[in-house]
């Protein structure tokens, strides 16, 4: 597979989405996103701009390690846990660490090349859209996480319409329902995600993707220009991505900056941090 195009663009002060692949453009043998989830906590403790921040780039760093090996992905992702756990540790080591802290946690997709073949592994809601050589499409792109989105979607509406636009502002109120549905990661009739703790191992995603000849990865914030913004369908999106990544998130970003109060596109932020890889033979 080659590497046809990349992009990561925040939409805040820090971006905590991140990519990373492995190979040469002509010859990739592994690829991965990562999102980081908007943290609920007071402050943040860990550096790196926020804690959703510190956990992605701690993620980048060992995968970029971890992905060039032969093993297997539940191992992959087993080292991969246990490594955040250690660096967790140090990084939180003297530090008064609330006892409601919410823990970062990220979305993850990786895809990863054995043989000829090619496997998948998805922890959390960003997306995975494949194409094989006879023109199937696979989409890996919903999560049961999307209820609480829906909810958060329909609450920040009405508070907007009443004049309430301040994010953070949005963030305080709804942090006890978030927190709750947060409760829910990584357990039976929730959703997964990637965390420093064990439970990111209870229910990954594990999908045989055989030979495709093609493969976009993307968070969420950039499968808005599907599921929000309506600029594609799913496999127009796959089309519009091996055209240019750049040029799909110019066009979502244009949509974004036309509806600045959420009313034409109903959603809970205004933007997003967007992410893609694209990959085709």
């Amino acid at each position: 597979m080659k590497l046809i195009g990349a992009v990561s663009e925040g939409s805040g002060a820090t971006n905590e989405d991140g990519f990373g692949w492995l190979g040469t453009p002509d010859d990739v043998s592994a690829a991965w996103i990562l999102d980081g989830v908007t943290g609920i906590n007071r402050q943040n403790y860990l550096g790196e701009g926020t804690d959703a921040r510190w956990l992605v780039a701690k993620a980048h760093a060992r995968l970029a390690e971890l992905a060039a090996r032969g093993m297997p992905l539940p191992s992959l992702l087993e080292e991969l846990v246990a490594g955040l756990i250690q660096d967790f540790e140090e990084a939180s080591a003297g530090k008064a660490i609330p006892a409601d802290y919410d823990p970062p946690a990220a979305c993850l997709v990786l895809v990863k090349r054995y043989g000829n073949d090619w496997q998948a592994l998805r922890l959390g809601d960003s997306c995975l859209l494949a194409r094989d050589g006879a023109g199937q499409h696979r989409v890996h792109a919903a999560s049961p996480n999307n209820v609480l989105d829906r909810w958060l979607t329909r609450e920040a509406k009405k508070r907007r319409d009443a004049g309430m636009l301040d994010m953070k502002a949005l963030l305080a109120e709804f942090a006890p329902r978030i927190k709750q549905g947060r409760a829910q990661r990584n357990r039976p009739g929730g959703y997964s995600i990637l965390e420093a703790r064990a439970d990111a191992l209870a229910m990954p995603e594990i999908i045989d993707l055989g030979r495709p000849d093609r493969i976009l990865l993307c968070t969420d914030g950039y499968y808005r220009a599907a599921d929000h913004y309506g600029l594609h369908d799913d496999e127009g999106l796959l089309e519009a991505s091996l055209r240019g990544v750049d040029k799909v998130l110019a066009a979502l970003r244009a949509a974004e900056a036309g509806d600045p109060d959420c009313s034409r596109y109903p959603r809970f932020k205004s933007a997003d941090d967007a992410t893609a890889v694209m990959l085709a033979r």
